[in-house]
């Protein structure tokens, strides 16, 4: 017998509710034991003169249905219909929010969870605090951008670049810390900030929106972190400046998305053909830069790579996941032991063999 839902925190809402729903939910409860079997309702769901599609609001049809083909218990008590329902009514008095919402978990939630995580969304999470975290970052990241074209008189494809900013990663002042996650602050050049800023928020808001401000951005930073400790080990002469690292660890989380969850995913292909898109554009921009430019001072394409890894084993445990299995807390679990170890290696090659370091300034 499948635990019942706690109906909503709201006494007077809960009661003006039972009166308006307890007689339809009683309807299709034949057995009167408070539940009805999401089998069962599935079928009369899917008989186009069934009267219950006049019964049920829409956005509760479609969970049932989407329920009905994952849920565990395979019954629907009435308090979770409570909430569908009150989830419901929700939407329709804020009708801009719900399809913006409604747009955000068609692009990072597959078909199969959309219609619960915009119930949960709207029950538990509502929007509070606003899904800042990437319009923040990305504020912040502009305004150091403006300042050093001010201080040196400069703006173009490939410029300013501060080389002595106390931001930027300088291989020679590793000691300093802070640089090994500030230097997502400094950009070289116009083309740089903007492809990075497009990104981040092409695909870092409906991430937010749907996951919450503190998981994009554990896996935005914990990305940069990532970008600069991979690249200082293998190509530790190398300046690095842009937040590419927390970039990449966005479309890692996206990527592992779209593939666990592909046949699911609206436009697939297409999804994986942009992200691949991007990532391969940004990546060859990097090499070409320097190798063939010979510039010393552009950003790693290590860190590109070190920081989507990085996106990728902190995403699958981070982001929400709607419907848990036990071998993906298991497959979760592995992945943020594997990160933290790597992490850690990171930090003791970078504390323990100095000589393998340019000299410090």
């Amino acid at each position: 017998m499948p635990s019942k839902v706690s109906p909503p925190p709201n006494n007077e809402e809960f009661n003006r509710l039972d009166r308006q729903w307890r007689p339809v939910f009683e309807k299709y409860d034949t057995d009167e034991d408070g539940l009805i079997a999401l089998d069962e309702l599935k079928l009369y769901l899917q008989n186009v003169n069934t009267a219950i599609k006049s019964d049920f609001p829409p956005e509760v049809i479609e969970e049932i249905i989407e329920r009905a083909d994952w849920d565990k218990n395979r019954h629907l008590s009435y308090y979770e219909f409570l909430k569908m329902v009150h989830a419901a009514q929700m939407y329709s008095n804020r009708p801009y929010f719900h399809k913006l919402l409604k747009f955000a978990t068609k692009t990072v939630v597959p078909h199969s969870q959309q219609a619960t995580v915009l119930r949960n969304y709207i029950q538990y999470y509502n929007c509070m605090p606003p899904p800042l975290f990437m319009i923040f970052i990305t504020l912040i990241e502009i305004a150091v951008f403006i300042y050093y074209c001010v201080d040196m008189k400069e703006l173009s494809s490939v410029g300013p670049v501060p080389i002595d900013s106390i931001l930027i990663y300088n291989p020679r002042r590793r000691y300093q810390a802070w640089r090994y996650l500030t230097y997502m602050l400094i950009h070289a050049g116009i083309i740089h900030i903007l492809f990075n800023i497009l990104v981040q928020l092409l695909l870092g808001l409906p991430l937010e929106l749907v996951h919450k401000w503190w998981r994009v951005g554990l896996v935005y930073l914990l990305g940069v972190i990532a970008g600069s400790l991979g690249s200082s080990i293998t190509d530790p002469n190398t300046f690095l400046a842009g937040a590419s690292g927390g970039v990449y660890a966005l479309i890692a989380a996206h990527l592992a998305n779209v593939i666990i969850n592909f046949k699911e995913m609206e436009f697939g292909w297409l999804r994986l053909v942009v992200l691949f898109v991007f990532a391969a554009t940004d990546i060859g921009a990097a090499i070409y830069g320097r190798y063939a430019q010979g510039d010393h001072h552009q950003t790693s394409y290590a860190a590109h790579l070190t920081g989507a890894l990085g996106g990728l084993l902190v995403g699958l445990v981070v982001l929400r996941n709607i419907r848990v299995y036990k071998w993906e807390k298991i497959l979760g679990w592995v992945m943020l032991g594997l990160f933290c170890l790597l992490i850690l290696l990171g930090i003791l090659f970078n504390i323990l063999c100095p000589n393998y370091f340019p000299e410090p300034d």
